[in-house]
């Protein structure tokens, strides 16, 4: 009698564990970073960011899926992705090294590429480092020991940055803030002079610029070694789970893209110019017209 218990004691066990391994496959963790305006979530504007508005689009369509959200730093989300946790980020940049562990959707928007972002007073600082169409050489103006440039620990400025970031990690010129403030930290050091430039798409440096006040004493330089636009991808952990979820959202992308509303949350945090140059970019990029 008391075997007879134990065996259904075992089987009730068993039942439970596969329960509770169903569950967690159709659970999907989105972890999100506190990098305003890519994702709020303080303040009456939490939820509002342009990829909380992707991620929102994504959790509604999703069907059969139970959804919960975890804010969390870059480099914890990369860690807990490459330990093959059941993750994914709406937030992420596709490099090679993230590649090996982390299964990425196809194209799913554009951003304006970072700028260099400095002083207006300062501007004469830069002068000898712009070519004939008034780019920022990066690599001179680093090798040039002239400037402070600040970045944030653990994002992906995309590849030709961040090569030029690893090449020259450790000079006094390059300064790395730790922490989950991201350009609105680096905006702060700037305006107090602590760093001379630092990196920030054109939508983050208007936004904090506006949150801090100081959107009228900065300038956006243009950096030479970067393309015009930066593409943005959703990214699983690279499992078989995760790359069953990455099918899903692909099969999603392909009608989202070409949805105004999709384009729209980004877009609407540009300025009048920036949204005429965004679109002439989008709509090239994903073959709308």
């Amino acid at each position: 009698m008391a075997t007879q218990k134990y065996i259904y004691l075992l089987l009730a066990v068993f039942l439970y564990v596969g329960q509770v391994s169903a569950s967690t496959d159709k659970t999907i963790t989105w972890y999100k970073p506190e990098f305003p305006p890519l994702s709020i979530v303080n303040g009456p504007d939490a939820g509002k960011g342009y990829s909380d508005q992707i991620e929102n689009y994504l959790t509604q369509e999703m069907d059969g899926f139970d959804h919960q959200v975890l804010v969390s730093p870059f480099k914890r989300t990369l860690r807990d992705m490459k330990k093959g946790l059941n993750a994914c980020s709406v937030t992420l940049l596709k490099t090679p090294a993230r590649s090996e562990f982390i299964a990425f959707t196809k194209p799913a928007r554009l951003l304006l590429p970072n700028d260099l972002v400095v002083r207006k007073g300062d501007l004469s600082k830069f002068n000898d480092f712009k070519n004939e169409s008034g780019r920022i050489s990066l690599e001179k103006l680093i090798q040039s020991g002239a400037v402070r440039i600040g970045y944030s620990n653990g994002r992906s400025y995309t590849k030709p940055i961040d090569t030029l970031l690893a090449k020259y990690k450790g000079s006094n010129i390059l300064i790395e803030r730790l922490g989950n403030e991201g350009p609105k930290g680096l905006l702060t050091m700037l305006a107090k002079g602590n760093i001379d430039a630092m990196f920030a798409q054109p939508v983050e440096a208007q936004f904090h610029g506006r949150s801090i006040g100081v959107a009228a004493d900065i300038v956006q330089l243009p950096i030479n070694e970067i393309i015009d636009y930066t593409v943005g991808f959703i990214g699983c952990s690279k499992t078989p789970w995760g790359e069953a979820v990455i099918k899903k959202i692909d099969a999603l992308l392909v009608e989202a893209v070409k949805r105004d509303d999709f384009k729209s949350f980004y877009e609407d945090f540009l300025d009048e110019d920036s949204k005429k140059r965004y679109r002439k970019i989008y709509e090239g990029y994903f073959k709308l017209k």
